[in-house]
This record gives structure tokens, sequence and C-alpha cells, in this order.
């Protein structure tokens, strides 16, 4: 069986703050930006939490149609086109804000 832990994935709401839409990406939903939709939260930062396996997750997040490497993550990987996505470490124990 697999475990499955609870990741919370943050945008800060000031890089675009007039966005409409923003979903985090990644090899989990097939980066589908419709997948899985942040909620905008007082202050104006965008959030979710979603189950994934533990191990590490490339990600990215998808604002009104571009591609943002994750703000607040160092840790990147090139994509091969010019661009970067992020890289996270999920593990059990997890069960926190981990953004």
């Amino acid at each position: 069986m697999n475990d499955l832990v609870p990741v919370t994935f943050r945008f800060p709401g000031s890089l675009v703050p007039r966005a409409r839409r923003v979903a985090v990406i990644g090899s989990f939903n097939n980066w589908r930006g419709s997948s899985h939709r942040l909620m905008r939260i007082p202050g104006g930062d965008w959030i979710i939490t979603i189950f994934l396996p533990p191990g590490g997750v490339v990600y990215g997040f998808d604002v009104d149609g571009t591609r943002w490497p994750d703000p607040q993550s160092e840790d990147r990987i090139s994509t091969g086109a010019g661009s970067e996505y992020s890289v996270r470490r999920v593990s059990l124990g997890m069960g926190r804000d981990s953004s």
C-alpha cells in the first residue's frame, strides 16, 4: 500500500496581482492546469493541499496559462527548453505546511 502525504503548495499573489487562475502542475496530473487549481486566500496568496506519494516531485505553477517555477523553492531542474521546473522532496511525516 502506498502512503500519501499532504503537501501544501503556495504561490505568492504579489508576483502576479491580477492573476485570475493559478494551478500546480506536474507529472502527478500530466501537467494539466485544470486539475489542481489553487484558491486565493486573504492577503492575496494562492494555496492548495494535495496528497502525493513519497519521493521527488517535479512541478511548477500555471498562472493564467504561463508556466512558473516555484518562486519559493531554489531546488530546480532544467526543462531542456530554456526554463526550469521546481523539485520538492515529499516524505512521510511531512503532514505540515510544506510550502
